[in-house]
């Protein structure tokens, strides 16, 4: 460091000589009596510029920068250069920033490792203008241990309130199925850990295979729901690219956007084997301080724990689509006739057991074939799929759907009496009728009642509906036709 003729040992007048252990140690227990670590720093950068009769400032460092803690001045005095320094300020070289803010020398005197930083007291001119005094030696060491008081229990504190935190997230997580709120609990999580108020989640849209953000904090998500990131583009996308967590200064980085606050900035991948999760990004801490280490570490755990229930809900997704596969049928999104033969099983063991009735309904469009022949195979489709919406818009709600094959459609109606059952059955015919009476050919669809009774089986039950609806046809199509003795027909007139 260069020297500074202006400030040299004899220029040095404290207040209360510096071997006065009596004072030392009396500030120093009421400096570790502090209940935070920011009153602590600025009781004893007060009480210490006064004491030594000097402009000071304590610093502290993690593995991310250093940081201004406070700064004071004797009584009647001050330093343009320190003045200008934000309390909480972070810098790479904060001895080097105020000397040549001041032109003057500065030399850092090591606190040592206090809580989980490395803290220092900057005075002003050189190190030998300082140590040569006696009992300059005892007072840094109370000074260290006044902080360290503090600082320890701070970090103890810290820790405790993050086990608990941490404990309260996992089983937040664990117990959360629904995606949306999944993403939005994980992002606020994390940010209410750090102290952020802005934040976005964004997430591998395999349709574009590219990020989409997916839930916002502190703006509205209209503002992003259109952008895609790729892999590499941009912060987000370098850190889904890398799979490397980011702690940035978008002031050194480039200038930030209008609707942040403050300049630092801190991305974070949740972590999976191969490509990253998603992708959190967080800014604007609440307190204006950027993000250190302990933010840092704290956000990378609750991230880790978040990748159980990103896994489990992609995994979840996949058995979802999956099962769909094996249950819904492609073309109408009713049920497929096999998941309809294992529901009937149960539907008439419960019928049975609850002694309550059972009706089927079985559905033929009439005359398909004409529809295929005359309009061609994707127009049978649309009107399979308009048929089957017709069908769910026209049942109970609890009733179940199904596509039986071809352009047969089949109904179960749990606790459904004969007059409800053809009352719902004459209902889908008219809807049917009306729907497409203006189509070339015009198409209509028949409809056969089956009732379960105490000695009939499901396979029974089906053969029933089955033969009420070919009675149906040779009734002359578009009727619905009951089985039983006679029969009973229902037809717009």
């Amino acid at each position: 460091m260069s020297s500074d003729p202006g400030v040299t040992q004899g220029d040095i007048h404290p207040a209360v000589a510096l071997d006065d252990g009596h004072v030392i140690r009396a500030l120093a227990l009421k400096v570790a009596t502090q209940v935070t670590l920011s009153a602590a720093a600025e009781l004893l950068s007060v009480n210490l510029a006064r004491f030594l009769n000097a402009p000071l400032a304590l610093l502290s460092r993690d593995p991310l920068s250093w940081r201004f803690e406070a700064h004071a001045f004797p009584d009647d005095a001050s330093n343009e250069a320190m003045a200008r320094i934000p309390r909480s300020a972070t810098l790479e070289d904060p001895v080097g920033q105020l000397q040549d803010d001041s032109g003057r020398a500065w030399t850092a005197i090591a606190l040592g490792m206090l809580g989980d930083r490395d803290w220092a007291l900057l005075l002003p001119g050189q190190s030998a203008a300082w140590v040569s005094r006696s009992g300059f030696e005892q007072l840094v060491e109370h000074v260290g241990w006044s902080l360290a008081q503090v600082a320890n229990q701070d970090r103890a504190e810290y820790a405790n309130r993050f086990q608990r935190r941490l404990h309260a997230f996992a089983r937040r997580l664990a117990r959360e199925d629904d995606p949306a709120r999944l993403n939005a609990l994980v992002l606020q999580s994390v940010a209410a850990q750090v102290g952020a108020c802005t934040g976005a989640l964004a997430m591998l849209n395999p349709s574009d295979d590219a990020l989409a953000i997916v839930t916002t904090l502190g703006y509205p998500m209209s503002i992003v729901e259109h952008l895609r990131i790729h892999s590499g583009e941009g912060i987000i996308g370098r850190v889904y690219e890398s799979g490397r967590p980011l702690v940035g200064d978008s002031g050194s980085d480039g200038a930030r956007r209008l609707r942040y606050r403050t300049d630092s900035y801190m991305v974070l991948p949740v972590p999976a084997v191969r490509n990253p999760l998603a992708v959190i990004a967080l800014t604007d801490k609440v307190d204006g301080r950027p993000f250190d280490a302990r933010d840092f570490a704290a956000a990378r755990l609750m991230t880790s724990s978040a990748a159980t229930a990103f896994s489990r809900e992609i995994v979840r997704g996949q058995l979802t689509q999956l099962t769909e596969l094996a249950t819904v049928d492609s073309v109408t999104g009713l049920f497929n006739r096999r998941y309809f033969e294992n529901r009937l099983e149960a539907e008439v063991e419960r019928a049975r057991r609850q002694r309550q009735a059972l009706a089927l309904l079985l559905i033929d469009i009439d005359d398909f074939k004409r529809v295929n022949d005359i309009r061609g195979h994707l127009e049978g489709d649309r009107t399979l799929r308009e048929v089957a919406d017709l069908l769910r818009a026209g049942v109970r709600i609890f009733d179940i759907c199904a596509r039986y094959g071809g352009e047969e459609f089949v109904i179960v109606m749990p606790g459904a009496s004969i007059t409800v059952a053809q009352q719902v059955a004459e209902r889908i015919r008219a809807r049917i009728e009306r729907s497409f009476s203006q189509d070339v050919p015009p198409v209509t669809a028949s409809v056969g009642v089956g009732m379960l009774t105490d000695s009939t089986t499901a396979d029974e039950l089906v053969d029933l509906a089955d033969r009420a609806l070919i009675a149906a046809k040779r009734a002359g199509k578009n009727v619905v036709w009951t089985d039983g003795e006679g029969g009973h027909s229902s037809r717009r007139s």
